[in-house]
Parts: structure tokens; C-alpha cells; sequence
């Protein structure tokens, strides 16, 4: 079934909010929207619309294609079809069947699915197709590009080439105009929100959704949360209004920032989720749920019995690890996938690709025990710079092991390669102070092993992992932070807060024995 015009009344309308100027542009289209007809049917005339895909990399560069038919160069776009149920689905089909791009390759924006420019021309009549002159009106979306830039597959019968181009040399003037005041970075962030709740006894709250073909993951048990809406300030406010919305009775005084997870949306697109953990004990059954069927408490071990999707389960046995960590025990089940693969990360980390399966690049995910021989692989090559020693990687391998355990005195995020192995890292010793005025919890974090793979260097991998592991060593209690930067590393380090402190000293003392021991004497 077709886009309802009134779907597209309200999407033009929410365009119109933020382009207030150009109501004279879209008048027309409104106008066509009343008229009797389908307006997206391309035999809809003298006027009809079409959709384009925005594609934007992390350097800001917008993808190009170069129509054979017209010998312009255009972002991807065309026809509405049949199947398409909404325009910015008819956008999302449109680049993967002129580049090969898939859905899950693409995320919303900021914009948050409103369109970031609707143009209109002219288009001269064929008659070797029946179609006399008419309109086009082009409602334009703009997506993130999720991970790497994909290589392209172009639809050869249609599309002679590609390129990408800075905003400042997009073909289209009202759609440059757009961008260049857009403040789009390329970055993909977070555009929805849950809400994951637990109480003292280390159980999780979870709604049942409506068995319903529009509700997204029908059926399925799932954490409280929804998408952003324009009028919130942060993603706080959107989980807060979530849950007032969806269970009025629910108040929880402390909400803060765990990790995000990526799923896929009802469109296939790549939805960052931003979870926010809070803590709650009361009996569900006393609250109004007024979307979903019902909420229970649901312990770790139950998890695998329930129709839960595999990224929010592995989300949920994180949550209880991490919880098991600082309360210095171990209580986490015993994972049904224990791939290792980057689901999480935590607040403010650029979000990478999507992760349906082990080792596809791009999310920091919390460090395991079987990440530590990479890790020590890493911090030989690329932070001692001393050529690769086995014993010495075996001994390493096997103490950040120990320490990455559960209960052990190590974090570290890590982003992992496409091809297997490591991309980058970042790691900290947590160790017990005793207190002072300036951190007065008594807990210190020596940040250790930041590094990344030369040739994906520059990329924000190492920015991304270390960002992840401050926030959670701040969850922790952390409150002293040091490390010892080079030269090239104190913008990104002075970029995080760190500052140098000229108040601290510091010596070093290796004894003689482990001196004559490390040279083999």
C-alpha cells in the first residue's frame, strides 16, 4: 500500500516547522495532496512525487550518482512504488537499488526522518512513454552512513558512475543551501532510547509488546523506550517522556547513560538506541501500562526462555555482569552466544556499524577475558614499539586475562576489525586510594593501552573506545584519572578533559634482578 497522503500532509508540515519560508514552495504540493489520486503514482499528473536519499560519510561528503538517461549528476532517488509504505522507505530502496547500499548501511539523523529539503522541477514530456510534461516534487532524506564507506554496486542499466561530494558542491542549490546550515557531521549518534530497569534483587524489567504488524518486534518482550521527538532538549527527556507515556505510575529518580545498542529498524535501517539504566523496586502489576500488554521482572537466567531479540538479551546479561563486577561477585549466567560480538558501548561513543554478527567493526564493546591476548598484541606493537616477544605476549595475555575477569581490577573497551582481531583499544587499572578533597571515593583509574591499528588510524576508533570507558568508570565511582600521553595523543586526550598537572610528581624504580631478568642476563 502506497504513503497516505495524510502521512505525507503531516511529514510536509514538520518539514514546513523548520522551513517556515518556504510555503510558497510547498503550497502546490499541499494542494495535490487534497486532489483525488494517488500523489506518489508516477501516473499521477501534471504533478506527482518522488523521493532522493541524502547519503552522508563521516567526511561529510555526499554521494552522487550520474543518470545515464538524463547525463545528470543527482543523489540517489526515483519513483515511489507499490510496496513502499512510507516515502522515506521509498528513498531507503531507491539507493540500494541504484548502489547497492543496504538499509542496515544507513541510520536517521538528527533531522530524525524529516525531510531535509523538498525541490520541485520540471520534466519534459516522453512520448515513446506516454507521459506528457509534468512536475516532480522531491522529498529529500538524509541518512548516516553507520560504519566504513561500503564499496558501491552500481545498477549498470541506470547509473553510469558515482562520487562523493562536499556539501559545498552538491548538485542541488536548495539541497546545499540545506546542508551547508545544517550542522550535519557525519557522525552517527543515537535516536532512540530505552529504559533499562533493575532492582536489588538483579532482576529486569521487560514489556510485552502488541502482537501487531506496525508495533516494531511484535510480540516480543522488550525494554520500555521510543524514538526522539523534536521537542526533547536531550535523550533524557525522550526516555523520560517514553515512560510517561507508556506507564504513567513509573517514576525513576536516577536515570543514567549504560551503553547503546544497535538494532534494525521496522524500515531495515540501523537504529542507535541510547539505554539508560535505572534502578526500581515495586510490583509491576500495580502500574497503568497504557501501550504494550503488561511489565515483569524478569531474573538473568530466565532471559533464554523468553522471545527476546538477541541484541537486547546480550544487553540485559552485560548489565547483569557489570552489576556482578561491582558488587564483587560473580552472578552472570552462562551466555547462550558468547561471539564476543560489539554490541555496546557506552554514552557519548561514536556509534559504528551495525552489529548482527562477531567481528563487524566500528562499536566499542566491552572487553572480555578472550580479548586479552589482542589487547596485549596491541599495546606491543603499537604503544612499547618494540618488536612482538611470544613469551612476553603469553605472560601479558594471561595477566590481562586474569584481571578482565569478573571481579578483576581492569576495563577496557575495545573496537573490533572486520576481517577479526582488533582495531583499537583502551584500558584501565582500577585501583583503591586512600581519599583526598579531589577524589574523595577513593578510587583510581590508571588509563593504560590506548592504541589502534595503523592503517585505521584517524578514524575516531581510539576516541570512541577511550570515551566508552570513561563513562564507565565514572558508573564505577571512579573520580582520578591518570595517564601518561605522548605528544601526538594530548589533543585527543585534552579533547576528553584531561589537563596536565604540574602538582603531581612522578619517579619510577625498576629493581636490579627484574632489570637483569627483562634482558635475559
Amino acid at each position: 500500500m502506497p504513503p497516505a497522503p495524510s502521512d505525507i500532509r503531516a511529514l510536509v508540515q514538520a518539514y514546513l516547522l523548520r522551513h517556515p519560508a518556504e510555503h510558497a514552495v510547498v503550497d502546490a504540493l499541499l494542494a495535490v495532496l487534497d486532489a483525488a489520486g494517488d500523489p506518489t503514482c508516477r501516473t499521477t499528473m501534471p504533478v506527482h512525487i518522488t523521493c532522493s536519499a541524502v547519503v552522508v560519510n563521516r567526511d561529510r561528503r555526499v554521494l552522487h550518482i550520474l543518470h545515464r538517461a538524463s547525463g545528470l549528476v543527482l543523489v540517489p532517488g526515483g519513483h515511489v512504488e507499490l510496496t513502499d509504505r512510507t516515502l522515506l522507505e521509498a528513498a531507503v530502496r531507491e539507493v540500494g537499488e541504484e548502489t547497492g547500499i543496504k538499509a542496515g548501511d544507513l541510520c536517521l539523523t538528527p533531522l530524525l526522518g524529516i525531510p531535509v529539503d523538498i525541490d520541485y522541477h520540471d520534466i519534459d514530456a516522453r512520448p515513446d512513454k506516454g507521459e506528457p510534461q509534468h512536475r516532480h516534487y522531491d522529498v529529500r532524506f538524509v541518512f548516516y552512513l553507520v560504519g566504513e564507506q561500503p564499496e558501491l554496486v552500481l545498477q549498470d542499466a541506470e547509473v553510469a558512475g558515482a562520487e562523493w561530494r562536499g556539501f559545498d558542491t552538491v548538485s542541488s542549490p536548495t539541497l546545499r543551501a540545506k546542508l551547508l546550515a545544517s550542522g550535519l557531521d557525519g557522525r552517527p549518534e543515537a535516536v532512540n532510547v530505552s529504559a533499562l530497569i533493575f532492582d536489588d534483587a538483579g532482576r529486569h524489567l521487560l514489556h510485552l509488546r502488541d502482537s501487531l504488524p506496525e508495533v516494531w518486534e511484535p510480540g516480543a518482550f522488550a525494554l520500555l523506550g521510543g524514538g526522539r521527538e523534536p521537542e526533547d532538549v536531550t535523550l533524557e527527556d525522550t526516555v523520560r517522556r517514553e515512560l510517561g507515556e507508556e506507564v504513567p505510575d513509573l517514576v525513576i529518580r536516577g536515570l543514567e547513560p549504560f551503553a547503546v545498542e544497535c538494532a534494525t529498524g521496522t524500515d531495515g535501517l540501523c537504529v542507535p538506541i541510547q539505554v539508560f539504566a535505572g534502578r526500581w523496586n515495586g510490583d509491576p502489576d500495580r502500574l497503568r501500562v497504557t501501550e504494550g500488554v503488561l511489565l515483569r521482572w524478569f531474573a538473568p537466567e530466565m532471559l533464554h526462555r523468553l522471545r527476546l531479540s538477541p541484541t537486547t538479551s546480550d544487553l540485559l546479561l552485560q548489565h547483569a555482569a557489570h552489576r556482578s563486577a561491582l558488587l564483587g561477585q560473580d552472578r552472570r549466567p552462562e551466555r547462550r552466544n558468547d561471539t564476543g560480538q560489539g554490541l555496546l558501548r557506552a554514552d557519548h561513543a561514536p556509534v559504528g556499524a551495525p552489529v548482527p554478527g562477531p567481528r563487524q567493526g566500528g562499536v566499542p564493546r566491552l572487553a572480555a577475558p578472550a580479548d586479552a591476548g589482542e589487547i596485549a598484541r596491541l599495546r606491543s606493537e603499537l604503544i612499547l614499539s618494540e618488536p612482538l616477544d611470544e613469551d612476553w605476549l603469553s605472560i601479558c595475555r594471561d595477566h590481562l586475562a586474569a584481571r578482565l575477569a569478573p571481579g578483576g581490577d581492569a576495563r577496557a573497551y575495545v573496537v573490533d576489525a572486520p576481517e577479526g582481531g582488533l582495531v583499537s583499544c583502551a584500558l584501565a587499572l582500577v585501583d583503591a586510594v586512600l581519599p583526598a578533597p579531589r577524589y574523595p571515593k577513593g578510587l583510581a583509574a590508571r588509563i593504560q593501552a590506548v592504541a589502534t591499528v595503523p592503517g585505521y588510524r584517524r578514524r575516531g576508533y581510539a576516541k570512541a573506545a577511550l570515551t566508552a570507558l570513561l563513562a564507565h568508570l565514572e558508573g564505577d565511582g571512579v573520580t582520578l584519572y591518570e595517564l601518561h600521553a605522548s605528544g601526538e595523543s594530548v589533543p585527543l586526550y585534552a579533547a576528553l578533559g584531561f589537563t596536565r598537572d604540574p602538582a603531581l610528581m612522578r619517579m619510577t624504580r625498576i629493581p636490579s634482578s627484574a632489570h637483569a631478568t627483562a634482558h635475559g642476563t
